[in-house]
């Protein structure tokens, strides 16, 4: 599939066919995020396949929990029917996806964060001067898996809602503090035609100076 194809045609897919993937199309779709750029090539991430159903189950009941004790501290009815609803599916449907890839962003200490807060600058400040280098290289490698999967003929979604139940799936998947999930990629043949949805105009978010 040509590039630019696969950038256009890629959508976000949330029903998957009871069909296994096949280790051999996961490999190659770990090793397009393995490939991707990372900020002084520190390449801080490293993924998680997830096959296992009542693991999967166990980590959306977990949302599901979380979700309930955030209920009470909505601001409004609005906003508390609105978690009510990721709760039953917009946050837990990775539990029915053949194959689950989680996408770790390991320790990132940057060199240059460090001179900073030697120089004075706030932990604000660093954070607006130099936006994160270390997630924004695993959002590298989480874009470069969705349209290798694309490519591939899967589907998948870039899901960072469930992680409001980051601290329970430290406790169910065995890691600590020192890495975190960036994102849930579930994955597999897609049971739905969804579409693309609107984008603003290249006028509207593009200038050129000079």
């Amino acid at each position: 599939m040509d590039l630019f194809d696969a950038i256009a045609q890629r959508t976000s897919i949330r029903r998957f066919k009871d069909q296994p993937v096949p280790e051999e199309d996961i490999r190659r779709i770990l090793d397009a995020g393995r490939l991707a750029p990372s900020a002084n090539n520190t390449q801080p991430w490293s993924f998680l396949v997830l096959r296992d159903k009542a693991l999967l189950a166990n980590m959306a009941e977990a949302v599901r929990q979380q979700v309930d004790r955030m209920l009470p501290f909505a601001e409004n009815e609005k906003q508390a029917q609105r978690l009510a609803a990721y709760k039953s599916n917009y946050y837990t449907f990775f539990e029915k996806a053949p194959v689950v890839i989680a996408a770790f962003m390991e320790a990132y200490d940057a060199s240059a964060n460090q001179l900073l807060a030697r120089m004075g600058y706030s932990a604000e400040d660093i954070a607006r001067l130099r936006p994160n280098p270390g997630l924004q290289s695993v959002a590298a490698a989480i874009e470069h898996m969705l349209l290798a999967a694309h490519a591939l003929g899967y589907g998948s979604c870039w899901m960072t809602g469930p992680l409001v139940a980051q601290e329970a799936f430290e406790k169910i998947l065995g890691y600590g503090r020192e890495k975190f999930i960036a994102a849930l990629l579930p994955l597999g043949v897609p049971d739905e035609k969804a579409s693309s949805k609107p984008r603003k105009s290249l006028t509207e978010i593009s200038r050129t100076v000079g």
